[in-house]
């Protein structure tokens, strides 16, 4: 009898710490066998990095866990059941569900990212997928545009040293070799005449001094002729002139309208006709005279027998 009561209560300790160790083990996995969960799915097309039992948290803060995860051939996808233990939280149904990682050694969790929409996800529901890009890909993308500029100047300083190769070759050597010493000269030949142009001032400096003088006296001569062009009155010149000539255009005025022996000349064609006139019968009378000369001048040697014989 007694040693029935002994079986029977090693079965009860054996049955209460399996059931111990199962709410143990359950527990820290993250399950809470006494709450009434919910379950989600998300659909990724990849996963890695991601294991069962890995934690769905929303703002860091653990509630729930990947149950499992299923591979579908056909659409290349891999469905995840998303086990959420904590009871009184409600997920939006614009909600995305996360692929984020928790820290630098490569783990991973669901990262439930919050919406804002007022209808539910229900027990069974699929959420939108997500998958944060991880550290390595970010750096990636930011160091990106420097890999690009670094190219860049990887192939300049190629291009330079090409260059540099093809001035510091023989030929060029050479040709660069002559152009320095061609500089060389031309720099003696620009110190001697520097030189020669020293010595010229310093000899010169007397001369120099004195044509200094002159342009001062000149300066002084034209300052002395601007003085006395100030004082002339071009005002009571130019008023003069103004009078002259409106005196002049006056007796041209009166020329033009007739007025005096000078407008009549001017403006009346009688004298002119009358002169013309005297003019053609002064020619006339000399081609008379010319022709016919006896007519006009009576000449003889014996003038005086003529007279002697008609008395």
């Amino acid at each position: 009898m007694l040693k029935g009561k002994k079986e029977i209560l090693i079965a009860i300790l054996v049955l209460t710490s399996v059931g111990l160790f199962y709410f143990g083990f359950g527990y820290l996995k993250g399950s809470n066998l006494f709450a009434s969960g919910r379950t989600y799915y998300a659909i990724y097309g990849n996963v890695a990095g991601i294991n069962n039992d890995d934690p769905v948290s929303v703002n860091g803060f653990r509630i729930g866990k990947i149950r499992s995860s299923t591979l579908i051939p056909d659409e290349d996808v891999v469905v995840l059941e998303l086990e959420v233990s904590h009871s009184g939280l409600n997920i939006p149904e614009d909600s995305r569900a996360i692929i984020a990682n928790t820290g630098l050694l490569g783990g991973k969790e669901i990262d439930i990212e919050m919406g804002f929409s007022s209808v539910f996800l229900g027990d069974g529901d699929t959420i939108t997928s997500g998958t944060e890009q991880d550290i390595f890909s970010s750096l990636s993308s930011s160091l990106e545009p420097f890999e690009k500029k670094a190219l860049e100047a990887v192939v300049s300083i190629d291009s330079v040293m090409k260059l540099v190769q093809v001035v510091l070759n023989q030929k060029n050597r050479t040709n660069l070799e002559s152009s320095m010493q061609d500089v060389a000269e031309t720099m003696d030949n620009l110190n001697a005449t520097s030189a020669d142009l020293k010595s010229l001032i310093a000899s010169e400096s007397s001369n120099i001094k004195k044509v200094i003088e002159n342009l001062g006296k000149v300066s002084n001569d034209f300052a002395q002729i601007s003085d006395s062009l100030k004082d002339i009155k071009f005002n009571e010149t130019i008023h003069r002139v103004n009078a002259s000539l409106d005196n002049a255009n006056a007796i041209l005025g009166k020329i033009n309208s007739g007025e005096g022996t000078m407008g009549k000349l001017v403006n009346n064609d009688s004298l002119y006709l009358y002169l013309e006139s005297a003019s053609k019968d002064l020619d006339l009378l000399l081609i008379d005279f010319k022709e016919n000369p006896k007519r006009y001048v009576h000449f003889s040697v014996f003038g005086k027998k003529e007279k002697s014989e008609k008395k």
